[in-house]
């Protein structure tokens, strides 16, 4: 078990863990209908899918409106910004060409969001 883990629900879990996967590198460790259990490099994120009765309430737009009122934004490191970027457009996401307002800027911090609005930040490797 990692040492530190998170739990994203999500209305489509399949989706939005297939979107971890292919954007950030995440291994599946289990999934499920219900549920995608996905390590990044030790930490483990579980998408877990909001019940039916409880999601026909959430609708998701396209592209998602940014749920950024969260009390917690997940960082990640990628790789390679570039290739990030276009796999998170191609699984309904998106990853800011430019750096937050309030963010330095060489930092090569940014921000995006997956397929159902959460935010998350992003940064490539050796920064």
């Amino acid at each position: 078990m990692a040492a530190v883990s998170a739990v994203l629900f999500a209305r489509d879990a399949r989706r939005v863990g297939r979107f971890y996967v292919d954007v950030f590198g995440a291994t599946v460790l289990l999934e499920d209908s219900q549920h995608a259990a996905l390590d990044l490099r030790g930490f483990r994120l579980v998408v877990h899918m909001i019940p039916t009765p409880l999601s026909r309430a959430i609708e998701i737009r396209n592209p998602p409106l940014r749920r950024e009122s969260g009390v917690i934004r997940l960082d990640y490191r990628v790789a390679d910004l570039v290739k990030a970027r276009i796999a998170a457009k191609q699984q309904g996401g998106q990853i800011d060409d430019a750096s937050p307002p309030w963010a330095a800027k060489d930092s090569g911090f940014f921000l995006g969001f997956d397929p159902e609005g959460n935010v998350f930040g992003v940064s490539a490797e050796g920064r």
